[in-house]
């Protein structure tokens, strides 16, 4: 009897474990988290790069015209005053030439600052004769000189302003235009006292020195450059500009190409 009672208790246990088994295999297994995708990287900022050059006019520049004055500045400014719209140095070294970029305005401008666009009117004449600027931004002009001087700025056919500036050492500012293109500056007072301000809806632009030199950061890519002066012609230049990496341009004009 004993022995009888013992197989039914295993038979028992047997019929337990196989339920149990069959219960756990028929139940949903946990629900599993999911793994999130991997994290996109932040877009690194396209890199710079410089382009810097030389430009030159070659073949022998005309003499400089020169204006009469008149006898109310003469102590100040001399008889006569030199045209300054063709400044050109040693070796042909060709100053105030506008370089900029013909595309600047689809690039991205974060981090690049314009130079303020400054005049002096200083011994009768505008300084410099030629400047770049950013379309909108205020121009600042100085009487350096101990005589009256007038400003009057135009754009096409419109009046920008109009101001006069009787003291030695008075200042003004007044914006610019806020669409690209090429504002003359005059004296009315004095009328061979003029000016030419070129001026940008983005910030890649400089200008030349005495030595005819420039240095432009631009973001890396297929540039074209274009170098304006108002008595030639402009040209313009293709290049390719590496990040980290400095493209030298170097630009003459013949002498009989002057206008």
């Amino acid at each position: 009897m004993h022995h009888s009672l013992l197989l039914s208790a295993l038979a028992l246990l047997t019929l337990a474990a196989a339920c149990r088994g069959s219960s756990e295999s028929n139940s949903a297994p946990p629900a599993s988290t999911p793994t999130p995708p991997p994290a996109r990287a932040a877009a690194s900022p396209a890199g710079k790069g410089f382009i810097e050059g030389v430009v030159r006019l070659t073949g022998t520049p005309p003499t400089p015209a020169q204006f009469d004055t008149t006898p109310s500045v003469s102590a100040t400014c001399g008889d006569k005053v030199p045209d300054r719209s063709l400044t050109v140095g040693e070796g042909g070294a060709l100053a105030h030439v506008v370089v900029s970029i013909a595309e600047g305005a689809a690039l991205p401008a974060e981090g690049i600052s314009s130079p303020p666009a400054f005049l002096d009117q200083k011994k009768c004449s505008y300084e410099p004769p030629a400047l770049a600027a950013r379309a909108g931004t205020a121009l600042e002009v100085r009487n350096s000189d101990p005589v009256m001087h007038n400003v009057r700025a135009v754009a096409g056919a419109q009046s920008v302003f109009n101001v006069a500036m009787p003291l030695e050492g008075m200042s003004l500012r007044k914006p610019l235009p806020p669409t690209p293109g090429t504002v003359q500056v005059k004296c009315d007072v004095h009328p061979w006292m003029r000016a030419v301000v070129r001026t940008f809806d983005h910030p890649y632009f400089t200008t030349t020195d005495a030595q005819g030199r420039f240095r432009l950061e631009v973001p890396e890519g297929t540039h074209t450059v274009l170098l304006w002066h108002e008595r030639l012609p402009e040209a313009s230049r293709p290049l390719t500009v590496k990040a980290g990496e400095t493209v030298r341009l170097e630009q003459s004009w013949a002498a009989e190409a002057l206008r």
